[in-house]
């Protein structure tokens, strides 16, 4: 796979801050991926909208509840300043429950790949807001929920 990354200068500790947090997740470690964060960062996602680590945490909860076998890889990114643009794969196996605004979506045993855009904001090292984009329309029809649109 090529990753590739378009840094200015100084920001490629933005970066690596974005993959390790991924690889976190991956690894299951929750507590380490809201350790990125601020205190009173904001994030913000297709289901909903979070503030302080307890509720980032949470919202991450959710997803590796639902697919603990998830793996998400880096394939571009760019960084200026204090912004950084991560496009992300995500993969993982539906064998958990899926709670969300729809309520709770029991374990399909289905694969899913997403594509993600995560546009993250750092303010002294660490992320301060964010928000990641996908399309839940995929994830609902490779899930079986949905139909695939035309």
């Amino acid at each position: 796979m090529t990753v590739n990354v378009q840094d200015r200068p100084g920001t490629t500790a933005n970066s690596a801050t974005i993959k390790e947090s991924i690889l976190a997740f991956t690894k299951g470690d929750l507590d380490r991926v809201v350790g990125f964060y601020a205190e009173d960062a904001e994030t913000q996602d297709p289901t909903g909208k979070y503030k302080g680590k307890a509720q980032i945490r949470a919202s991450f909860k959710v997803w590796h509840d639902a697919f603990p076998d998830a793996k998400g890889d880096v394939t571009n990114q760019i960084s200026e300043g204090s912004q950084v643009l991560s496009e992300v794969m995500f993969r993982g196996t539906h064998t958990g429950p899926l709670a969300g605004a729809m309520g709770v979506i029991p374990p399909t045993g289905k694969p899913v790949e997403l594509r993600i855009a995560i546009v993250s904001w750092f303010r002294d090292g660490k992320v301060q807001r964010e928000r990641s984009y996908f399309d839940l329309n995929t994830l609902t029809t490779q899930l079986g929920l949905a139909k695939p649109q035309s």
